[in-house]
Formats: structure tokens, C-alpha cells, sequence
């Protein structure tokens, strides 16, 4: 199960990284062509913004696979063990509460739009935004995951009491 886990890490890593290289290549790409030649692509706007959308939700996952997002802890800090790790619990459980809010209307949006086609790309609107519940999913994982370690260390601070 660690190696699945692992193995679904680095897609994910590496998806980040072509989403953010392709969006930027877009970008350039358009720049060059626009004001050093003066023959802009059609398409290349277009793509660049749904490659940033993909790019933002995979720095989501990252964010919250390495805990990383941003924390204002003065209050936390404060509290000892047990109150850390219940204000931890409290944390996850509002984030496993906000990935299947997020998943369930990111299904509903994403199968809204299969039919629906981009304007200048080969794609339907539905694989922009597949990435929403696809996301929630993985953060929604992650946030299990530290629930479960908030139970672990408040179970051990009751011991130690």
C-alpha cells in the first residue's frame, strides 16, 4: 500500500510540473509570437489558463500532502498537547467536510460540462475541470490521514494524563 501511495505521489509531483512547464511554454510561446512576429496563436491563451487551473489544484494536493499551507498558529502555539491535538482533529475534520463539499458540486460541474467544448482547443470543458473532485478526493485523503493522527496523539496525551 506505501508503494501505491508513493507511486501516486510522483504522478502527481510530475503532473504539477508539466502543467506549470506547459502553461509557461504557452505563455512564452504566445509573447514571441505576438510581439516578435506579429502572429499570435489562437489557442495558446486558452490552454495557458486551463493548464494554471490544473497547475493551482496540484499545488493544492502537494500543499496539503507536505502540510505546508499557511498557518497563522499564535493560539495553537499556546495550547498544550491535547489541546493541539484537538484543535488538529477539529482542523481535519473541517477539511474532510470542505474536500467532499468541494468533490461533490466538482462531480456535478465536470459532468455538466462533457458536452460543452472549449473554444479553441480539441477538448470539452469537462477535462478543465475534472481536476476540482479529483483534487478533493486527495486532499480529502490527506486530511483522513491527519485526522488519524490527531486521534493517535490525543489518545496518547489521555494516557499520559
Amino acid at each position: 500500500m506505501r508503494s501505491l501511495v508513493r507511486a501516486a505521489e510522483r504522478v502527481i509531483d510530475a503532473l504539477a510540473v508539466l502543467s506549470f512547464t506547459g502553461m509557461f511554454l504557452c505563455v512564452l510561446v504566445q509573447v514571441i509570437l505576438r510581439y516578435g512576429f506579429d502572429r499570435p496563436l489562437v489557442w495558446s491563451d486558452e490552454l495557458a489558463r486551463y493548464l494554471f487551473v490544473w497547475c493551482a489544484f496540484f499545488g493544492w494536493i502537494i500543499a496539503a500532502r507536505r502540510r505546508s499551507h499557511l498557518a497563522i498558529t499564535v493560539v495553537v502555539d499556546k495550547l498544550g498537547p491535547r489541546g493541539q491535538a484537538v484543535f488538529s482533529l477539529i482542523s481535519a475534520i473541517a477539511n474532510v467536510a470542505f474536500c467532499i463539499v468541494l468533490g461533490w458540486y466538482g462531480l456535478q460541474i465536470t459532468q455538466r460540462n462533457v458536452d460543452i467544448d472549449t473554444v479553441a482547443l480539441f477538448f470539452t470543458f469537462a477535462a478543465v475541470y475534472a481536476i476540482v473532485p479529483l483534487a478533493a478526493v486527495a486532499v480529502g485523503f490527506h486530511a483522513l490521514a491527519d485526522a488519524r493522527s490527531a486521534l493517535a496523539r490525543l489518545a496518547t496525551s489521555k494516557a499520559a494524563a
